[in-house]
This record gives C-alpha cells, sequence and structure tokens, in this order.
C-alpha cells in the first residue's frame, strides 16, 4: 500500500484545530502534573485529509514498565512513553472505519525541549532503544504506521506548568524531520 495517497498527512502540511491544540495542552500540562509524558493522537475527517480536530489519550505505560524492570525499562514516565500497539492500531483502524483517521502521534517532554530525542526517533522508526542511560540509539526502516509525529514541550513556571512549544515530525529519506503546521 503506498502509504503517502493514502495518507497524505505523512508529508507534512498539517492544520490542527485551536480547540484539538488546547486540549491537547491541557493533557500535557496534565501529564506534566502526574509527572509523566502524555501520549495520544489526533484525528481528523477524512474529508480534509490534512485537518486534525480531534484529541485522544492513550495510556502511558512507562511507569509500570520501569516499576517491573527498571533495568530493561531504565527511563521512567517522567523520560519516555510507551503503550500498548494495538491500542494505536485499533484507533487507527476504527477512526479509518468511522472516517476520522488517526494521523498524528503525540507524546510530550517535561522540562525539555520538543526536539525528538533518539531514543524516540529509535523506538518509532522501529529501530533499537538505547540499552542503557546514555548509550547509543539505532534508526529502523521506518515507522509502523502512517503517521506524522508531534512533539510538545512543557516547563516548569511560577504559576505552574507551561507549553513552551510544539514540533511536528514526519519520515522522510531514512530520517525524521521537522515540518511546520498550522493551528486554524
Amino acid at each position: 500500500m503506498d502509504w503517502l495517497q493514502s495518507s497524505p498527512w505523512i508529508a507534512g502540511g498539517l492544520r490542527i484545530t485551536r480547540a484539538a491544540i488546547v486540549d491537547l495542552e491541557h493533557k500535557a500540562i496534565a501529564g506534566y502534573v502526574a509527572d509523566e509524558e502524555a501520549c495520544g493522537y489526533l484525528a481528523g475527517p477524512t474529508a480534509e485529509p490534512l485537518l486534525c480536530d480531534r484529541v485522544a489519550t492513550i495510556e502511558n505505560l512507562a511507569k509500570v514498565l520501569h516499576e517491573r524492570d527498571p533495568v530493561a525499562f531504565f527511563h521512567t514516565a517522567r523520560t519516555f512513553f510507551a503503550f500498548h500497539a494495538r491500542t494505536l492500531e485499533r484507533a487507527i483502524a476504527d477512526g479509518i472505519r468511522e472516517g476520522t483517521p488517526v494521523k498524528v502521534l503525540y507524546h510530550s517532554h517535561l522540562d525539555a525541549s520538543a526536539e525528538l530525542s533518539g531514543t524516540d526517533a529509535a523506538v518509532l522508526s522501529g529501530g533499537i532503544a538505547p540499552a542503557f542511560a546514555g548509550g547509543a540509539a539505532t534508526l529502523g526502516a521506518g515507522p509502523s504506521w502512517p503517521l506524522a509525529f508531534l512533539v510538545t514541550s512543557v516547563l516548569a513556571g511560577e504559576n505552574g506548568p507551561y507549553v513552551a512549544e510544539h514540533r511536528l515530525y514526519i519520515w522522510r529519506t531514512g530520517r525524521f524531520e521537522a515540518t511546520t503546521f498550522d493551528v486554524v
């Protein structure tokens, strides 16, 4: 299947409604308060392939994984996100069937920039994540899902946490590239 033809949002040029961005920011700040990266997806109407107008949360399992095996899962939920792939895959299938395809996978970074980390890039591309803190990450062949990827930076502020920036990434020619999006 030609992902670009069936999922044009993977090439960038997305438009995200202000309501969806505000919802995502609330979820990211709630994640900060809970001391974990928030994660989920953005979806939008089939008739407008580059529009995202809905946000959904996916449970971040990093805390549970870290508690079960802190050696293999050395990152805490504060610096990593993990979820059941079948949860996202079910949302993707449901979205196609319902005319609101999933277009973007998002996660937040706490007290860090919205740069896609080496671990993020490795995991999202099907590569090899570092085996230990500070270890090398290896990119894979590319994402398992036809999606764009949004990272939201949440920082501590005098009046509580706030969203500092968002960055959207797409997979192109063997690597992730930052791209622009518009809030509408």
